[in-house]
């Protein structure tokens, strides 16, 4: 062996020592990304509406006279309860007691004039067959008795006028209830019609919501369940039905009036007390994430989808019916029992090796 092939296997054996430790270093690990995340389930829970609204009558009646008059007497206040029957105010009667004599007097003097014509046919019915009586006594004597019971029953009908006109200087309470408003005063001369007293009757509670157009647009009907509680007190409840919803939006507010009428309100439910309703979801199908977990794909929602046997992470588009402050309503895009990413969904990609951080904490 020569002097020159022997320095090249020399310098040849000195490379491969070198390059021998660099063939054998092992390639760094995929980096993995810790996340938050829950199991997704349908739950109609989330989807819970909360409405502050106030109870109210079920039927409010306006209460006012028949008749033209002064206000001489008005025997209850706001406040107070009645009862169906009760007199709660007086018009000045002098007028109508005065028709009501006349009234009567009249009826008495047509039924004397009756009892004089009477006899007087039936004599002249008997003596006109023996032709002891002229036609013409006789037919004067039937036109007598049929003119004074004509004049006994107007007489009679204008004498029942005069008495319910009497019995309506009167206003009597129509259903047991409570006064809610007094909008006349003692001494007041007030129209027919004019209202005089408000009543809120005791068959009956409502609670009176204003809620937006979102949810009318979700679906809010006629006919929903909605549990309402005092706001003072969430363990006093009662269930109630939506039986009435305003067409139109009101002109400030641009919301719509609901009314809910409650099954066996509690005693406590008074008028005017603050209540807080509460309306279920109406698709149990929907699933319920935080605002956290929504990312974007291609300008459009999207989630990120743990597989469970990889521990990697799928972008996947999905459709959000409903966005509130604390809540994201998806309709469809996941299925019951995947984990979706809640926390550190800006820093992912796709297929993006993932851990789990508070496992034990992670709950459907």
């Amino acid at each position: 062996m020569n002097k020159q092939t022997f320095l090249y296997r020399t310098g040849l054996c000195t490379f491969l020592l070198l390059t021998l430790p660099a063939c054998h270093k092992k390639a760094p690990p995929p980096e993995i990304r810790p996340v938050r995340s829950v199991v997704v389930q349908p739950s109609a829970d989330g989807n819970a509406e909360f409405l502050t609204g106030q109870i109210a009558p079920h039927r409010i009646v306006t209460l006012s006279f028949r008749l033209p008059g002064k206000i001489v007497e008005r025997a209850v206040a706001t406040g107070d309860q009645v009862h169906a029957g009760q007199v709660l105010a007086r018009l000045d009667d002098t007028e109508a007691r005065q028709t009501l004599r006349a009234a009567g007097a009249d009826a008495q003097a047509a039924k004397a004039s009756l009892a004089q014509a009477t006899p007087l046919q039936k004599r002249a019915t008997a003596l006109l067959p023996d032709q002891a009586i002229s036609r013409n006594d006789y037919d004067e004597a039937i036109l007598r008795y049929r003119t004074s019971q004509q004049a006994v029953q107007s007489t009679e009908a204008r004498e029942r006028i005069a008495r319910e006109e009497l019995d309506h200087t009167r206003l009597v309470a129509n259903a047991d209830g409570v006064i809610t408003d007094r909008l006349a005063e003692v001494g007041e001369v007030v129209a027919a019609g004019q209202p005089v007293l408000r009543l809120a009757e005791a068959t009956g509670r409502d609670a009176q919501f204003d809620v937006s157009g979102d949810l009318l647009r979700a679906g809010l009907a006629t006919g929903a369940t909605i549990t309402v509680c005092l706001d003072a007190n969430r363990h006093i409840c009662a269930d109630g039905t939506l039986y009435e919803l305003a067409p139109d939006a009101d002109a400030l507010t641009r919301t719509y009036r609901a009314k809910v009428l409650l099954q066996a309100p509690p005693a406590a439910m008074t008028l005017g007390a603050v209540a807080v309703g509460r309306l279920d979801a109406r698709n149990a199908s929907d699933i319920h994430l935080p605002p956290s977990a929504l990312t974007a794909q291609d300008g459009k929602p999207a989630v990120w989808v743990v597989a469970s046997d990889t521990m990697t992470v799928t972008l996947r588009p999905v459709e959000v019916s409903r966005y509130a402050a604390n809540d994201v309503t998806v309709a469809s895009g996941l299925k019951a029992g995947e984990r979706v990413v809640t926390a550190g969904v800006q820093a992912l990609y796709p297929n993006q090796k993932v851990s789990l951080l508070d496992d034990a904490d992670v709950r459907p």
